[in-house]
């Protein structure tokens, strides 16, 4: 419990057909006091020791270095904890691991490994760590272009999110959704694709055609954000569908 402390005291015992010893908080502290420590608080009525099972888990913190790797490029990991939710003396190295869908989102949480033999086991882990987010250098009203006028990038650590954090911006790409207020780290539940076209927008429009490209000026029947299929009316007054590349701009594919 405490780093190079002068005498070594046997606290409690654990039995030995047990992993885990549960005690009263207040009688921790108690003894810790008389033996001279007076600075270990604690708001819980009991604490657990749990003894630490002899396994490796090298490849489960390998995998989740490189789910959440995956997940954020700019991530800096500088601590992986594992353990399992019960004590194992041995551990198959024939094994699947399994982590939640949003598992993401949070630094902390519980996987599980499928065994050779359909047999499941729990671990609870937290990942230490630093990541390059957007964040919001004034309030946003909905509807705002974010920019680089109104959004900045920021280190911060690795704790929880409701959505997924942005770790970029792209040039005429984001509104928001609602109102965001200063400092806030923006996720993608509080943007949207940026309204690049209006109906009755004059826009200009390209159709591809293998290594031919036709343009022309046509009229936005309908209001669109990027990537999304609207009606644009040509000099004739004939329709055509349209993708929206670009603010004003769209293409025929």
């Amino acid at each position: 419990m405490i780093k190079n402390p002068q005498t070594d005291r046997v606290l409690f015992q654990i039995r030995e057909s047990k992993h885990t010893k549960r005690v009263k908080t207040k009688l921790l502290l108690r003894t810790l006091f008389e033996l001279g420590y007076k600075n270990f608080q604690s708001k819980h009525t009991y604490t657990q020791f749990t003894q630490k099972s002899p396994i490796n888990l090298s490849d489960i913190k390998y995998h989740l270095r490189l789910k959440y790797s995956e997940t954020y490029p700019n991530i800096i990991i500088q601590n992986i904890q594992v353990s399992p939710r019960s004590y194992l003396p041995t551990l198959t190295s024939d094994y699947t691991i399994h982590l939640n869908r949003k598992f993401y989102l949070r630094k902390s949480g519980t996987l599980s490994i499928k065994t050779k033999d359909n047999k499941k086991i729990f671990f609870n882990y937290t990942v230490d760590a630093k990541l390059i987010v957007l964040q919001s250098k004034i309030e946003l009203k909905r509807g705002d272009e974010l920019s680089n006028l109104n959004v900045k990038k920021s280190t911060i650590r690795l704790d929880k999110f409701r959505a997924m954090p942005l770790l970029d911006l792209k040039k005429a790409s984001y509104e928001a959704k609602r109102k965001i207020k200063k400092g806030t780290t923006i996720t993608s539940r509080d943007v949207m694709g940026l309204m690049l076209v209006k109906r009755g927008d004059r826009i200009s429009v390209t159709i591809l055609d293998q290594n031919i490209a036709i343009s022309f000026v046509g009229k936005a029947n309908k209001s669109g954000r990027y990537g999304q299929t609207i009606t644009v009316i040509n000099g004739s007054g004939k329709k055509i569908n349209a993708i929206v590349t670009g603010r004003k701009t769209a293409e025929i594919r």
